[in-house]
């Protein structure tokens, strides 16, 4: 009677498989500290790579005037100008230097010109200015090539004997004058360019000969550059 009783609680036991808990399935705090730890670093790493990718980006999409330019050399050299308006007949002369980079040239200038052919003895209009001197030579390695200018500077107006008076010089004046031309290389040390510009003169009123205006005028102008131009820029043949 007994086992006969015993029997339904062993058939039950087949029925119900025991039930096995894996140690390594257990929920510990420790390894919850560690797995946020790790997911924090990653996600700090993520965040640090985009912002290192972003500033490696701005860095090549800035460039800058100068950024590609190089220090190729210097020259410095006479110039010499001629003017005709109001039916008369000016010259000029002065000097200039720079600095060479690549094809664009920066310096400096001084000019002195008159508005008529210079007596001496005879009190005269004339102009003296000088500032900056920037320009743009293509291709330079050519033996006859473009040539441009720009040259901006201020100065005064005044009248002279060309002897020892220099009177008046009370008329501040903004001179402005773009020109372009052709630039043959003697020399690699040595050009000689030919231009033609316009002179452009701001702050005259007029001193009863030379009206406000009878001083702009058509510029032909001739320069000498000796100094280093950076040497041949001809492509290299295989």
């Amino acid at each position: 009677l007994v086992g006969e009783n015993l029997r339904p609680l062993r058939e039950m036991k087949f029925l119900c498989p025991r039930i096995r808990v894996s140690p390594y399935s257990r929920v510990s705090a420790p390894n919850v500290q560690s797995k946020n730890m790790t997911a924090m670093r990653t996600k700090f790493l993520l965040f640090a790579l985009m912002l290192l990718s972003s500033s490696l980006f701005a860095q090549k999409q800035e460039e800058t005037l100068f950024r590609n330019a190089r220090l190729r050399g210097g020259f410095g050299g006479p110039l010499f100008s001629y003017s005709h308006s109001n039916n008369r007949t000016g010259y000029g002369s002065g000097g200039g230097g720079g600095l060479v980079f690549d094809r664009l040239f920066i310096g400096l200038f001084g000019m002195g010109e008159t508005f008529d052919t210079p007596k001496i003895g005879q009190n005269q209009l004339a102009i003296g200015y000088g500032g900056l001197w920037t320009g743009y030579v293509v291709p330079s390695h050519k033996l006859l090539h473009l040539y441009t200018s720009v040259k901006i500077g201020g100065g005064a107006i005044g009248t002279t004997d060309f002897d020892d008076q220099w009177d008046d010089w009370d008329d501040a004046v903004l001179v402005v004058v773009p020109e372009a031309g052709l630039e043959l290389n003697m020399a690699r040390w040595f050009r000689v360019t030919g231009s033609v510009g316009y002179r452009f003169v701001n702050g005259f009123d007029s001193n009863g000969l030379v009206g406000k205006k009878d001083l702009n005028a058509p510029v032909f102008a001739l320069g000498l550059r000796f100094g280093w131009f950076g040497g041949s820029r001809r492509p290299v043949q295989n």
